[in-house]
């Protein structure tokens, strides 16, 4: 499974003199928690999330305190320069998922901009992303992974699905054994494949007399 075929495409953007205002909207109406910050040339500069965006701008209530709290004099940040990270991790479309997911939870990131060969951004994993596409029906992964088989040729390899668990019945040589691996590693929400040489239908055991 490669990131181009589960992330999210013409991801919504910001750019350095978006107001932060603006950008928070952004966050709120496309219920996200990060926006990749882009050039006018669709370049990945930086990323800014929630977290930058609402800090600094709640003031303190004081009906919490005993006293009044001193009045905040300094304006919030105005635009999302202000408060981006510069530094921005990314993930290739032609990535694994696998390393995606590797990255988001050795960073604690909750998305990932995603770059095209020429690096500019075309897209977004997000863990919800991940987790849509590892909640797919065990139907849905049958239909589809069976259709792929046929498609290459192989009709009569039977496909078993539980869990996200697939068990592919028929290849009974070294290279199609590596191809039914290959092809169910492709579904999005296999999360295991075993495959299993069949029994001969001329086999009749072995009797003794």
């Amino acid at each position: 499974m490669l990131v181009r075929e589960i992330m999210t495409s013409s991801p919504v953007t910001a750019r350095r003199e978006t107001p932060a205002r603006e950008a928070l909207g952004l966050l709120r109406d496309h219920h996200i928690t990060a926006l990749p910050v882009v050039t006018s040339a669709g370049r990945l500069c930086g990323v800014v999330a929630e977290i930058d965006l609402i800090r600094d701008r709640v003031l303190p209530d004081p009906r919490a305190h005993l006293r009044p709290a001193p009045p905040v004099t300094d304006e919030p940040p105005a635009y999302v320069e202000d408060v981006m990270s510069p530094v921005a991790v990314a993930v290739r479309d032609s990535a694994e998922v696998s390393v995606a997911v590797d990255i988001m939870a050795e960073r604690g990131l909750k998305s990932l901009p995603v770059l095209d060969a020429e690096d500019l951004l075309v897209g977004v994993i997000s863990r919800s992303d991940v987790a849509d596409a590892l909640a797919r029906d065990d139907d849905t992964l049958d239909k589809e992974l069976t259709t792929l088989l046929a498609n290459l040729g192989h009709r009569d390899w039977r496909v078993v699905v539980a869990n996200g668990s697939v068990t592919i019945t028929g290849p009974a040589t070294a290279k199609d054994r590596a191809l039914a691996e290959s092809a169910a590693a492709t579904v999005a929400g296999v999360n295991r494949v075993r495959v299993a040489q069949s029994v001969p239908s001329n086999h009749r055991g072995v009797t003794s007399s």
